[in-house]
């Protein structure tokens, strides 16, 4: 009988790694200081957001002062390498307490070290230009130190942005728009690619909202850059956080070592 028992659990043992599963994820929303966005629009669409994560059942947390901006930086340390994807939802501004202001750390800060695991962690990024900072306080430095990519940028005022098929799927509440300041998906360079391209202009050089990924490691989702815009940040941000959790799986980390104890025991 017991060798019987014993076969049994082998054959489950055989199947569990094929057989993705998804780890624990959470998602943070700093609205404390915003850029290209008045606080009070982002906090209502920041609370749009919440509700929607809420209700995929989505663990979340809104830090919606700018005096949270080190429990921010406690969160994005405590969720890197933690084994789940998390994401991090900024309104224009790139806190000084995850990536020190003027770019006094270009290399190995909190919010760098985040995106360079592979659990593909994630920053996304409304309003004004992704890591520009409140007032140009990182520049075009913000997100070259971010990506290692010298010499790119995000400009173009008023560029048309068309929904692509793959964008309709993920974002219902994405309609075509002009955005200000659009993801140049020309100027990519190393490991980092386009995941998904949400919405584009006629050549693809130009991308709002965008996935981009750095090989298996993090991504950016710049998503609607636009100068006091009303489009739908807080739905769209939502849409494709539930979109990309649910597309993410991560593969059992020592489910058959901690099993196999279990087996010997049994023995």
């Amino acid at each position: 009988m017991r060798n019987v028992f014993l076969a049994l659990i082998l054959i489950a043992l055989l199947v569990l790694p094929s057989t993705p599963v998804f780890a624990a994820s959470e998602v943070a929303i700093y609205t404390g200081v915003t850029q290209w966005i008045g606080k009070a629009q982002a906090d209502e669409q920041a609370e749009i957001c919440v509700g929607l994560l809420n209700d995929a059942g989505i663990s979340n947390t809104w830090y919606d002062t700018e005096g949270d901006a080190d429990a921010l930086a406690d969160w994005v340390e405590s969720t890197t390498g933690d084994g789940g994807l998390d994401i991090c939802v900024l309104y224009g501004d790139f806190p000084p307490s995850i990536y020190p202001e003027g770019n006094a750390q270009t290399d190995g800060s909190i919010a760098e070290t985040f995106i360079e695991t592979t659990d593909g962690d994630v920053f996304i990024n409304h309003a004004d230009y992704m890591f520009w900072g409140l007032a140009g306080r990182n520049r075009e430095g913000g997100l070259q130190n971010m990506m290692d990519i010298d010499g790119i940028v995000m400009w173009d005022d008023n560029t048309d942005m068309k929904v692509t098929t793959e964008g309709a799927a993920i974002s219902p509440s994405l309609t075509d728009y002009q955005s200000d300041r659009p993801f140049h998906t020309d100027q990519l360079d190393g490991d980092w690619e386009i995941e998904v391209s949400l919405a584009q202009n006629d050549d693809g050089t130009r991308a709002d909202p965008i996935i981009v990924r750095d090989g298996n490691l993090g991504r950016l989702i710049p998503t609607i850059q636009t100068n006091g815009g009303d489009e739908p940040k807080g739905a769209i941000a939502a849409e494709i956080i539930i979109w990309l959790m649910s597309t993410t799986p991560v593969e059992p980390a020592g489910k058959l070592s901690t099993t196999w104890g279990d087996l010997k025991a049994v023995r």
